[in-house]
């Protein structure tokens, strides 16, 4: 047994005081005191299961030593997690490298202890990790032969707690919408560092512990399966969710970190007949506190390519579709100096990913209260924006750049398919500029006194005006078109973007201004 993680200094942190290597205990009782500033070794997509698993190892060691204070030091950690292994007194749970026969770190024991169906062999820790790129092309492969062990350590991680389905004999894990989607991480991060954010949500999970998952079917008398490496897998076995503990930390994949040349590491993988958890539903709807679950089909939320934009993320926040995950919900204590709302997930499809978005929004003090005590009518504010920003995409810079892109004729053909595939790269754009300040300007209205609201919606309505203007001058420069129609095509896109926005934003025109602009029959609608 090697790399000894409950007593070997094998991560690297740079904390307040300094960069050091510390062991597990250590490190969770540097969070405890939020003495750290970084995980230097950890990898931006690594950092979301990084933080639940050390949140909720921490949940779970401490209610079953019905401790309900955070320790601030390594020794009282250490006898925390050594209780939660006590059938095993060599530490091998806590091992990266182990016999096959005896569990490791996110490695189950092998029944027989035979690796005769590891027959997949892994030389990096990154190759080991779940991502898949784009003809090795945004990040690549398979970079790290010389990775130490807390590469490797960070690897089985996101492999075993974040990882989907990749074929037959290669299945996902039970906290996401299917195989082909991920597990989203969203949570309020309070000021300070990432300690102080683990302290927040493993006092949020102690003290809503009975309440959040009492009605879900796990154990809930301590008794429950808990570090899911611990149990024998022969890749045919399956476990029940009634035999689980809430906080459950699984593992997906067989997998067996063993000594290469050099004193490396390298993996061996074998397949499986099943998925290890017997999750019925397969909708991801299983409790997780980082969660957002669909108020219609119960499922967890599934990210797309298109990230956390703001219309995402407004739906998310605001909007009745979605139950919030319990630690994006703001608390009592929260949002006295203001807060953060993170939000990180991993798109993925079919053998590939659509991109790791990650997204971070400072909320204003005003707001963090808005979010508590007001949460319909900042809804209904954020819903009131959002509709507006299509208003002006679809019924005013769209028909410009239909007349734009049509050379400017007497009458503009809405329906033409060339046409709206050419317009949409500007319209998301556009989209992308708005999204640069909307939660801003969201703020600034949610804060303001009621009287100044009207002033402040107005102005930003002539900034959307702006904003749109500019794209449609940008797609005027860029827009291929005759010499002889060319200024005539400008000239109407101008005339019709400006005749387009008095007649959908008409109140913010003094009474008696002239109109002006060229006008069609047939005008298209909002999301056509």
């Amino acid at each position: 047994m090697n790399h000894h993680l409950l007593s070997d200094d094998l991560i690297s942190v740079r904390l307040k005081t300094g960069s050091r290597q510390l062991s597990l205990p250590a490190i969770l009782a540097a969070l405890a005191e939020d003495g750290v500033e970084e995980f230097p070794a950890l990898r931006p997509h690594q950092t979301a299961p990084w933080h639940a698993f050390l949140v909720q190892l921490a949940v779970i060691a401490l209610r079953r030593a019905l401790h309900g204070d955070l320790p601030r030091d390594a020794a009282s950690w250490l006898e925390l997690l050594r209780g939660l292994t006590p059938d095993f007194p060599d530490d091998a749970p806590w091992c990266l490298t182990a016999p096959p026969d005896r569990p490791a770190l996110f490695q189950p024991p092998v029944p027989g202890g035979e690796l005769t169906d590891f027959r997949h062999r892994v030389e990096s820790a990154d190759a080991l990790d779940m991502l898949v790129t784009s003809r090795n092309h945004d990040l690549k492969a398979a970079r790290m032969r010389a990775a130490a062990p807390e590469d490797w350590l960070f690897a089985l991680v996101s492999l075993q707690t974040q990882e989907g389905f990749m074929g037959r004999g290669n299945y996902g894990i039970s906290r996401m919408n299917g195989g082909f989607s991920s597990r989203p991480a969203l949570g309020v991060a309070p000021p300070g560092g990432p300690g102080a954010r683990f302290r927040r949500d493993v006092e949020v999970l102690l003290r809503s512990y009975g309440q959040a998952f009492g009605e879900r079917g796990y154990r809930m008398d301590g008794r429950g399966k808990a570090l899911l490496w611990l149990e024998p897998w022969d890749g045919r076995d399956q476990l029940a969710m009634t035999e689980l503990d809430p906080l459950y930390i699984e593992v997906c994949r067989r997998v067996r970190l063993i000594p290469a040349h050099g004193g490396r590491l390298a993996a061996l993988l074998a397949n499986s007949e099943r998925t290890r958890l017997a999750a019925a539903s397969g909708s991801g709807n299983t409790g997780d506190p980082w969660t957002p679950v669909s108020a219609e089909t119960q499922a967890a939320l599934s990210l797309t390519g298109e990230g956390f934009s703001y219309r995402r993320l407004s739906d998310l926040l605001f909007g009745k579709r979605w139950h919030h995950a319990l630690l994006q919900t703001p608390q009592p204590e929260d949002g006295k100096a203001g807060l953060v709302l993170s939000a990180t997930a991993i798109a993925r499809g079919q053998g590939k990913t659509e991109g790791f978005h990650c997204r971070r929004l400072p909320i204003p003090p005003g707001a963090a209260v808005a979010f508590r005590r007001a949460p319909d009518e900042l809804a209904a504010i954020a819903k009131a924006r959002i509709e507006q920003v299509g208003q002006t995409a679809q019924k005013v810079l769209k028909p410009a750049l239909f007349a734009l892109l049509q050379d400017g004729p007497e009458q503009v053909n809405f329906k033409h398919a060339p046409s709206e595939t050419q317009a949409r790269p500007w319209l998301a754009r556009f989209d992308r500029r708005v999204d640069r300040s909307f939660f801003e300007d969201l703020w600034a209205e949610v804060e303001a006194p009621p009287e100044k609201r009207v002033e402040l919606r107005n102005a930003w309505l002539w900034d959307l005006k702006a904003q749109a203007e500019s794209v449609l001058e940008q797609a005027a420069e860029a827009t291929p078109s005759a010499t002889m129609r060319r200024y005539r095509a400008q000239v109407r896109a101008q005339s019709f973007f400006h005749s387009r926005h008095r007649h959908e934003f008409e109140g913010l025109y003094p009474a008696g201004t002239a109109d002006a602009g060229p006008q069609t029959e047939e005008m298209p609608h909002a999301g056509s």
